[in-house]
């Protein structure tokens, strides 16, 4: 018997078995996905499904660092509240057209007018808009509301519109 032939024949009904197996699975994956669609069997084979609504019981460690146990919300939510007031100031002889980003969402323009502005942890702040000429505009924090770390009161960024990063809320 030669060994090239042998090794041809086993190496093929390996690669036979091999591909059977990997189709089984795909049609196996293609029915429980499609088992999941029906919300009376995802409560059955999902755990996620039926802990839906359950409050954490243990202590567990949000994104920033606090220790906080489930289920604990503050009494008096306004007392939590964190905002900031932004300042606009525009170059000279200068009309520019900013506004603020909160998570790539416009909140706000920047204008002649303080902007009050209420942010939550880990909010990203951004400016986008247009400054003509070559001078930049600044934005500045004048006033914070609440415990923050960053941004500080009178932090500011120059920019001449394009998107700039103005802060990051850390408590």
């Amino acid at each position: 018997m030669d060994f090239d032939r042998w090794l041809q024949r086993f190496v093929t009904a390996v690669e036979k078995v091999i591909f059977r197996i990997a189709l089984t699975l795909v049609v196996a994956l293609f029915i429980v996905q499609a088992m999941l669609m029906n919300g009376n069997l995802r409560q059955f084979l999902s755990k996620t499904d039926r802990a839906e609504g359950t409050p954490v019981q243990q202590d567990v460690q949000d994104v920033m660092g606090r220790r906080t146990s489930g289920g604990m919300l503050t009494e008096d939510p306004v007392q939590d509240e964190i905002a900031l007031v932004l300042e606009l100031e525009e170059p000279p002889g200068k009309a520019c057209t900013l506004y603020l980003l909160v998570n790539n969402q416009v909140v706000g323009q920047l204008g002649e007018e303080n902007l009050y502005v209420n942010v939550q942890p880990g909010d990203l702040l951004e400016v986008i808009g247009e400054v003509p000429g070559d001078i930049p505009a600044t934005v500045r924090v004048v006033k914070i509301y609440g415990k923050l770390q960053a941004p500080e009161e009178g932090y500011e960024i120059q920019t001449f519109g394009e998107r700039d990063l103005l802060a990051w809320i850390v408590p």
